[in-house]
């Protein structure tokens, strides 16, 4: 094989996720917890896969399609799976067929069609397209350009009465396990600096905060992830045990709690001193004084946010 085609041979994972049949994330969690495949990795960083790691990812799936579990066949060789399939009268390939509308669709066309999945409430259909956008585009841009203008989209859409409590509690326990599956696949770092990551209390929206944690993680550091609507004390008790470089709040509603103000100033009195504190989320500016008060940092965006933590990497390293 020459050069050329050896590079031809080595596919990112959103090829080998296309190609298999599986979203990126499981093909990232059965490499991690189970070793189902060792890809090669570029100069950034970047998995590569091989054309045979490729076709025995797709063995696997359809292997734990027929009922095995992954975690018992991982460690098989490709044509003693090759023979489970046999001995079940299973086809050893099978393409993988995606539904039209989800060939290649833009950031923008996978929310329109999130919320047309949504509108029906349809799990399966959603799930398939987070999944799909998992395997075309980066993290990062699943949540900025995906994730972030779905949920603006549906509480426009609940203000207007266009959409029901029902189809915020359907995205909202979506995302969640989606976030929380990249989330665990983020954290492989166990010595980088600790973010503590919650919402203040009666904060109860937490897939912003959930948004955040992935960024971090997938920057090096180690996430103590708590959950929504946490009082303060808690807060800087848990920031305390951990040993917390920064704590990071995400504020998306509402807007006008009169409690939250000296909730900001109590966290702030009770951190050790110069721990930054980051503050993001679509209700934030409805704090901004108190934050500015307490020296919040409040990035515009993640991309902002993940420079912000790089910075505070390198000012404490």
């Amino acid at each position: 094989m020459n050069q050329t085609d050896q590079v031809l041979s080595q596919h990112p994972i959103q090829v080998a996720a296309r190609r298999s049949g599986l979203s990126t994330h499981v093909i990232r969690a059965w490499e991690k917890r189970y070793q189902a495949v060792a890809p090669k990795r570029s100069g950034t960083a970047r998995r590569l896969y091989s054309d045979e790691e490729v076709n025995r990812l797709s063995l696997l799936r359809r292997v734990t399609e027929a009922g095995w579990r992954i975690s018992d066949v991982a460690g098989l060789e490709d044509d003693k799976l090759s023979q489970l399939l046999k001995d079940e009268g299973i086809p050893t390939s099978r393409p993988v067929v995606q539904p039209p509308e989800l060939e290649a669709p833009t950031p923008e066309a996978l929310v329109k069609l999130a919320l047309d999945a949504t509108a029906r409430l349809d799990g399966v259909q959603f799930v398939q397209i987070m999944e799909r956008a998992t395997a075309l585009h980066s993290t990062p841009v699943v949540m900025e350009e995906v994730i972030k203008p779905l949920m603006v989209a549906i509480g426009d859409r609940w203000r207007m009465g266009r959409m029901r409590a029902c189809h915020e509690h359907f995205v909202s326990a979506h995302l969640r396990s989606f976030l929380g599956d990249v989330l665990s696949q983020a954290m492989t770092v166990s010595d980088g600096p600790v973010l503590l990551v919650t919402t203040p209390s009666h904060q109860t929206h937490e897939i912003g905060a959930m948004m955040v944690a992935v960024t971090a993680a997938r920057a090096g550091w180690r996430v103590m992830f708590l959950g929504p609507s946490l009082p303060a004390d808690e807060i800087a008790f848990a920031a305390d045990v951990t040993r917390a470089r920064a704590v990071a709040l995400s504020i998306s509603y509402p807007a006008d709690d009169p409690r939250l103000p000296a909730q900001l100033l109590r966290l702030r009195s009770q951190l050790a001193p110069g721990t930054p504190v980051f503050a993001g989320g679509a209700a934030v500016d409805g704090y901004r004084r108190s934050l500015d008060q307490i020296g919040a940092i409040i990035p515009k965006d993640l991309v902002s946010f993940d420079r912000d933590l790089e910075s505070l990497r390198r000012v404490r390293d």
